[in-house]
């Protein structure tokens, strides 16, 4: 996949926790730098419509959450919506560390996974 392809849709679970604060932040930052490989950020705990209307588009759907808790998979699930790609934060080597804030280097592993998962085609860290 590259930037001449569908619109990329980012979906972070943002949670409470060090991780999910990490999949906001990592997602802000992706769509600040690249604007035109990340075209929208969803963040699961604020979204103005319902997750169901959300993803009705033709967009490429980058799901990313922070945990094994894997809450914006769950939400998906519910939906029936399969996503094009799925990352999990602490299987890119981030260790959760309760509320914590997330650091620097963190946020940037996270988005360099998320960037390469997508130019490399959408492939996940499931598989």
């Amino acid at each position: 996949m590259d930037e001449e392809d569908r619109p990329v849709l980012l979906l972070t679970c943002s949670g409470i926790s060090h991780t999910g604060q990490l999949t906001t932040m990592a997602g802000n930052s992706l769509r600040c730098r690249y604007p035109v490989l990340v075209a929208r950020h969803l963040k699961l705990t604020a979204l103005k419509r319902s997750l169901e209307h959300e993803l009705t588009g033709n967009e490429c759907l980058i799901a990313v959450d922070g945990c094994d808790e894997g809450c914006a998979k769950k939400r998906m699930d519910l939906l029936g919506k399969i996503p094009d790609s799925y990352l999990i934060a602490t299987r890119e080597g981030i260790t959760k560390r309760g509320m914590e804030e997330p650091r620097y280097d963190e946020i940037e592993c996270l988005c360099q996974a998320v960037v390469k998962n997508i130019r490399n085609g959408g492939r996940t860290n499931e598989e």
